[in-house]
């Protein structure tokens, strides 16, 4: 049932009951349990149930055996020491990035960001740089289906505009969220491929939306140098 909720994102118990051939009751009462040890969370508003955060939390510590957890702090603190500002990675899950590890530099301000912490694609420098690194087919059937909620007033929810500025980010080598998420941050990031040459998860550098932006250019090719070695060290030849 886990499964089944989470390839359609969020679906109603009703409809859970119907489409996995079990009565109502059984499905209920499933539902119910796994809601109280946090497998399950529900919509405040249209009730529907998603995966919860117990289900990242388990997925941080699967993650902590893959060649990419093991081999990300020492590519996380380079880079903080040259940015001086807070680096994240993440990995994909569905139409958002899971932050599952991250450092911080000599400059790096606090940030309202905690592993397991979700955040939209379309409003994110990782999630952008993740799908400008998808096969172009790929990039246009999600960006196509995904909702682009408006979370501050520079997010992107255009889709043609959004695909504009993932072929943008593609050709850079690196992704820009210019305050799309949340007030006064701006990020960049670089995405990070495996061995057969798909994205995996992405990095970034995130601070004051000032600061940041000012050093744009020098952040995003410091950001894209770090993603690549790491791509390399996972096995990506260029």
């Amino acid at each position: 049932m886990l499964e089944h909720v989470g390839l359609r994102q969020e679906i109603s118990t009703n409809a859970i009951a119907t489409q996995l051939g079990l009565s109502r009751s059984a499905i209920y009462r499933i539902v119910h349990t796994l809601k109280e040890l946090e497998y399950l969370e529900a919509d405040h508003v249209t009730g529907r149930v998603r995966l919860g955060p117990r289900l990242v939390e388990l997925g941080v510590q699967a993650m902590a055996s893959t060649d990419l957890h093991k081999a990300a702090p020492q590519y996380l603190a380079g880079l903080a020491t040259r940015s001086g500002e807070t680096i994240f990675l993440a990995v994909p899950d569905g139409d958002a990035m899971v932050y599952v590890a991250k450092d911080r530099g000599a400059n790096a301000v606090t940030l309202h960001c905690q592993l397991g912490t979700r955040r939209p694609q379309h409003a994110s420098s990782l999630g952008k740089a993740w799908l400008s690194a998808l096969a172009p087919a790929e990039r246009v059937e999600r960006v196509t289906r995904m909702r682009l909620d408006r979370l501050t007033p520079n997010t992107i929810i255009d889709r043609t505009q959004l695909l504009d500025e993932l072929d943008r980010s593609g050709k850079r080598g690196w992704a820009i969220d210019n305050v799309e998420n949340e007030p006064d941050v701006a990020c960049v990031a670089a995405s990070i491929r495996d061995r057969t040459g798909q994205p995996v998860a992405a990095m970034s550098i995130a601070g004051p939306a000032g600061r940041v932006l000012a050093r744009i250019d020098e952040l995003g090719q410091l950001v894209a140098d770090a993603a690549g070695t790491f791509s390399r060290r996972l096995g990506y030849l260029p």
